[in-house]
Parts: C-alpha cells; structure tokens; sequence
C-alpha cells in the first residue's frame, strides 16, 4: 500500500527530462509537527521554499531535513509522452492510490491553467473508483509546507545524478507510468 488510510496527500510535480508527479503523504497526526519543522527552514522574507530558486548547499540543507519528518514519498514518473498525456496519466494514478488507501484529502499545488482539467480527471477517477470520500483542492505553496517537499523530490528527480541519489531516503514508491 502506497498511502495510509487518514493520510493527506500534496501533490507537485516537474516537466524537466520526463513528468515527475510526487505525492507526499502525512497522517493527520504528524502535519503540524512537519509543517512546522518546515516552516523553520523560511529564511526572512521567503514564503515557501522552491527548490528550483535555492542554492546547492541550501538544497542539501533543507533535504537533510525533510529526511526527518514523518512522511512517505510516492513518484509517478512518464517519460517520451506528451506533457498533458504524461500529466493526465500521472495524475489518475495519484487519485487512484489515493482511492485505494483510504487517504482522506488529496492536495495539489495550484496551476491555474491546469485547475479544470484537474477537476474532470480526479472527480472521473473518484466515481470510475466509487470513492465520494476523498476531498481535494488545488493551493498555493505558501497554504502548505508539505507541498514544499513534494517539490524538492520532483526537482530532484528531474536532475537526476546525486540529487536523486539524496532525495531517494524520502521515496518509498516509484511508479513508472505507460
């Protein structure tokens, strides 16, 4: 099993050499402890981190620590498909795993240009799964820190080399998408 029944899922992804969609997963119990721990990495003035405007010793830095939180890390990763067709099948996978778990809240970094698209695939996957519990939205990063960590891994996998090599601690599933 991928996510925990009562898990939350935030959800970002990167479109660099392939489509990467990371979910990761926090028991209702451990979000405030992590999102606190994350917050703690803001340096003054920033509002959230993103990982792609942050320095390489920064990066090892807040990677370090996101391998200290209670969270588990699932990757969707589509390569050699078109970006909405690789998209489209990484994000039915997450809503499917989702179903299947039993996770209760489902929660994705808000792309305006994508937040319809997302509402026909997910709410097609809930009734194709006969799940009307799961809840989801769309948010900016600064709502949800655990969004950040979603992020850092995408990043990381779409660089590839030892990026990928210090992000895998946090990964508990790949899922190569066909």
């Amino acid at each position: 099993m991928i996510f925990l029944a009562s898990d939350r899922l935030y959800v970002d992804e990167s479109k660099a050499r392939g489509y990467y969609v990371v979910a990761t997963a926090s028991s209702g119990r451990s979000v405030q402890a992590s999102e606190k721990a994350l917050r703690s990495l803001l340096k003054p003035g920033q509002r959230r981190i993103h990982f792609k405007s942050e320095r390489d010793s920064r990066r090892r830095e807040i990677l370090s620590r996101m391998n200290e939180l209670d969270v588990r890390v699932a990757v969707w990763i589509a390569k050699g498909r078109p970006s909405k067709e690789a998209r489209d099948l990484c994000i039915a996978g997450v809503a499917a795993a989702a179903c299947h778990s039993g996770a209760d809240q489902l929660i994705l970094e808000r792309d305006d240009s994508l937040m319809g698209a997302d509402r026909k695939l997910i709410a097609s996957i809930l009734r194709q799964e006969k799940n009307i519990d799961l809840k989801y939205q769309h948010a900016a990063p600064h709502e949800y820190p655990l969004l950040w960590v979603s992020d850092a891994v995408a990043w990381c996998y779409s660089s590839g080399g030892d990026w990928k090599r210090r992000a895998e601690p946090l990964v508990e599933h790949r899922l190569i998408m066909l």
